[in-house]
Order: structure tokens, then sequence, then C-alpha cells
């Protein structure tokens, strides 16, 4: 007799609502170790052990995956940000207390705004609308905490742009030791207040 558990195991069917998740979550798992440009459809398909079909029927095209790996974690990311005790008061302890849970992001948030922030032109062209979408939804929400009255100008999404490198740099050199958290955040403060008015 031969013992079921020695049998090959099946596949393993889903809901389509728990196939999408699950392929979501193994995009994510490529675009936080590997980045954007090792990101494709066959190499979703190839690590969750599914079809490039089944991928295409949940999601049209690489784009629309990418897309929605980087909206889900983004709101996650937000929800923590959110959801860490940010507190109402002055703008400028407001904005010191997201640099501070910013710079103390786990290493899969890092490299998510590295693959958003990063070298553009590394990415293949068709994905460029994509992130551009995604830099203007963030740099719109840290505009919109610094300054909730300000109208979002090219110029202000310039600004934002230059502090999120800052933040970008400010990790690395915290890495290497350069930087310890208090002089990170005063940095960051003195590169904030030197490009917006600032009620503080």
């Amino acid at each position: 007799m031969t013992d079921p558990h020695d049998s090959p195991s099946k596949r393993q069917y889903l809901s389509a609502e728990s196939r999408r998740e699950s392929i979501l979550r193994v995009a994510d798992e490529v675009l936080s170790k590997e980045g954007v440009a090792h990101l494709s459809i066959v190499e979703v398909a190839h690590r969750a052990g599914i079809s490039r079909q089944l991928v295409y029927q949940h999601f049209a095209d690489l784009n629309t995956l990418l897309m929605e790996v980087i909206r889900m974690r983004l709101a996650e990311l937000q929800s923590s940000l959110d959801a860490d005790g940010v507190r109402r008061g002055e703008v400028r302890d407001l904005v010191e207390q997201q640099l501070r849970l910013i710079l103390n992001l786990p290493t899969r948030d890092r490299q998510l705004m590295r693959n958003v922030f990063g070298d553009i032109s590394a990415l293949p062209k068709d994905l460029w609308p994509t992130i551009a979408e995604v830099r203007h939804a963030v740099v719109l929400r840290w505009a919109t905490l610094i300054d909730p009255h300000a109208q979002p100008t090219a110029l202000a999404f310039a600004k934002m742009g230059i502090i999120i490198h800052a933040i970008l740099g400010a990790w690395d050199m915290m890495i290497d030791g350069t930087l310890d958290e208090e002089d990170a955040v005063a940095l960051l403060l003195k590169v904030t207040e030197s490009l917006f008015v600032l009620p503080w």
C-alpha cells in the first residue's frame, strides 16, 4: 500500500480574491528584495507556482500589477505612520514625528521608497507613468502635512522631492554610522525649513 502522504501535492485552488492577494504578495516580495527592474509577470507566476495566464486574469499587465502592489504597500505604510501615535499639534512637531517614523521604517518599506524615488531611467519606460503617479501621491501627502492649506504646485512637488531624496541619503548615512537618528532628524528639519516657509 502506498502512503497518501507520499503522493505529490495537488495545486491549491484559491478563491479569486485569495489568488489576487497571493499574487500581490509574491510581487511585493520580488519588489522588496530585488527592485522594480526585476519585477515581471513571468517571475511572479514562477514564484507563485501558477501560470502567466492566471496572473493576467487578475492583472491586465505589469503596470497594473506594479501599481496595485505599490498602492497596497503605501496603504500599509500610511496606516502604520498614522497609527504610530501621531498626535495633533504644532506643524514642526508633526513633521519631526513623521521624520522619526520614516527614519525607522523597516528595510522592506525603505526599499519601496527607494524603488519609487530612485533613478527612473533605470526602469522600463512603460513603468514611468505608474511610478510618476505614485510619486505624485506620496509627495502630495507630505506637502499637505507640511502646509495643509497650500495648493500643490510644480515647485512644491520639486521641493518635496528634494526632502524625500534627503531622507534616502539620511538612511544611507545612518546605516554607515555617519549620522545618528537625532542628527538625521535635525538635518532633515533644516532641509525642510530651508525649502518651505513654515509656521514654526
